[in-house]
């Protein structure tokens, strides 16, 4: 039955009343289908490349603000190795400053003690001479106590006594006044 209808095709040589009605239909097809499906496709592609468009601004955009933020974080980072290397810089400083104080400081102590300890060697000078003199005085006495109880039979014993003995005083108090302007000795 289907021979019937097909008893005269030939794909090599077409008939034109069939390919003008071919023609018409698909053309009637393509406009149906055009407006009902092309246009929705071609709203749904512009929609798309929009989406993309606006994507890739908004990368753009993001791309901007990450430089903007790297290169704050560089200027951050460099503004905290500046403040760090301030801040190393003002403890060395007090660090030195403090070191000098703890100099002068130990040099200020080491004065007073040797101050002190010359002070104290004088004292301990002047104390012993003075007790030098209480014994000079003491044997003055002594000898003057002897020299009382001594008879002395003329005067002339009586004066080469006392020359002796103040000679002997003049040398002792020579040799001490040597003695206590040189404490070392």
């Amino acid at each position: 039955m289907y021979s019937f209808l097909l008893a005269d095709f030939n794909v090599l040589k077409p008939d034109p009343g069939l390919l003008l009605w071919t023609l018409v239909i698909f053309l009637l097809v393509y406009f149906f289908v055009g407006r009902a499906a092309f246009k929705p496709i071609q709203k749904a592609l512009k929609k798309r490349d929009e989406e993309i468009q606006d994507s890739i601004d908004e990368a753009k955009r993001v791309q901007a603000q990450m430089a903007q933020l790297k290169d704050d974080n560089a200027k951050l980072l460099a503004e905290a190795r500046e403040e760090s290397t301030r801040i190393i810089a003002d403890a060395e400083a007090f660090a030195r400053k403090r070191k000098e104080e703890a100099v002068t400081e130990a040099k200020e102590a080491a004065q007073k003690v040797s101050t002190d300890a010359q002070r104290e060697i004088a004292n301990m000078r002047d104390s012993a001479m003075a007790d030098l003199k209480k014994e000079v005085g003491t044997m003055a006495i002594d000898i003057a106590e002897k020299v009382l109880q001594k008879e002395l039979k003329s005067d002339a014993n009586q004066t080469a006594l006392v020359n002796e003995l103040v000679k002997n005083l003049n040398y002792s108090s020579r040799h001490d006044q040597s003695t206590s302007s040189n404490p070392l000795r």
